[in-house]
C-alpha cells in the first residue's frame, strides 16, 4: 500500500517526465481525450442531478464542474507563461471548492469551449518551450511547462472519477 506522499511522487515524476519528453502536441491527445471524458461524464446530466451531493463533504456534479473549469483557465494561463520563460501568474492553480454560478448546460457548453481552447493554445506554445522556469502545484510541487500541461489530463480523470461517484451514489436523482 502507497502514502498520499508516494503517490504524489510517482505522478510528479510521471508529469516531468513525460512533459519534458514529449512535444504539447504529442501529449495534446492525451489531455484531450481526457477532457472528452469530463464531457461525457456531464452529457445528460439535468440540473437536478447537477446540484445533488449524497454527503455535505462531497461535491456536487455542478462544483466539479466549475472548478474543473476556473482550474483549467488558470493552468493553461500558467503552460503559456512558463512555457516561453516568463514569470507564472500568481494565483492558486487549484481552487477550493465554489458554487457553481452556471447551469448544467452553460457548464457543459463552457467545457467545450474550453476544449477548443486548449487546441489554439497547443497551436500557440513553443515547439522546444523553457522547461527551467517551474510554477508550483500544491500538491505535486514545482513543475515545468510539460508537467503542468499533462497534469490537467491527470486532474481531468480525477474529476471523472468525482462525477461518477456522484452517480453512482445511494440517492442520485434518476430522469
Amino acid at each position: 500500500m502507497t502514502t498520499q506522499d508516494e503517490e504524489a511522487r510517482r505522478v510528479r515524476s510521471y508529469l516531468l517526465s513525460q512533459g519534458e519528453k514529449y512535444a504539447f502536441t504529442k501529449l495534446w491527445p492525451r489531455l484531450i481525450s481526457a477532457r472528452l471524458e469530463v464531457i461525457a461524464a456531464a452529457n445528460g446530466v439535468n440540473q437536478q442531478q447537477a446540484d445533488f451531493t449524497f454527503a455535505p463533504e462531497e461535491w456536487s456534479i455542478a462544483e466539479v464542474l466549475h472548478h474543473v473549469l476556473t482550474s483549467s483557465a488558470r493552468v493553461a494561463e500558467t503552460i503559456e507563461a512558463i512555457a516561453n520563460g516568463n514569470e507564472p501568474p500568481a494565483r492558486v492553480i487549484d481552487p477550493p471548492r465554489e458554487s457553481a454560478t452556471l447551469g448544467i448546460s452553460e457548464l457543459r457548453e463552457q467545457l467545450t469551449k474550453d476544449a477548443l481552447a486548449w487546441c489554439a493554445l497547443t497551436e500557440r506554445l513553443p515547439t522546444s518551450p523553457n522547461l527551467e522556469v517551474t510554477a508550483p502545484h500544491p500538491i505535486f510541487g514545482e513543475l515545468h511547462a510539460g508537467g503542468f500541461y499533462l497534469f490537467q489530463r491527470v486532474h481531468d480523470l480525477d474529476h471523472v472519477g468525482q462525477i461518477n461517484k456522484n452517480k453512482n451514489a445511494p440517492g442520485y436523482p434518476q430522469d
